[in-house]
């Protein structure tokens, strides 16, 4: 038998907090297998949906959208993303963020100049 794992362990496990994993099975990135024990439905969480949440985890923490990771997180689990893809993937992203670096170097020496200009002794 597979071992499973409640909301509470798979939490504790990844430090990730219980509502951020209910979230995440909200947007379809865990699928938990319900299981019924009496008027309660329990959600069972095996060790795929820990190896999910832990490139969810490592996803946001690189700056990828859940969306981004909703769609290289299905292509890894079906064995369908390639070293050339997680390489574009990742590529891709440093783009981003050199872009965003830049606007908000440009962001940073307008206010610096409008702080000497304007508001300096």
């Amino acid at each position: 038998m597979v071992p499973v794992m409640l909301i509470s362990q798979i939490a504790k496990q990844t430090g990730v907090t219980k509502d951020a994993i209910r979230h995440y099975v909200n947007l379809g990135l865990l699928r938990p297998t319900p299981r019924r024990a009496g008027s309660r439905v329990y959600k069972d969480f095996s060790e795929q949906d820990s190896e999910r949440l832990k490139w969810i985890i490592m996803g946001k923490s690189l700056g990828f959208t859940l969306s981004e990771i909703e769609h290289y997180l299905t292509m890894f689990m079906d064995n369908n993303l390639s070293r050339e893809d997680a390489a574009e993937m990742f590529r891709a992203k440093l783009s981003e963020v050199e872009d965003r670096i830049n606007q908000l170097q440009t962001i940073k020496a307008r206010l610096t100049e409008k702080l000497e200009t304007t508001y300096s002794e």
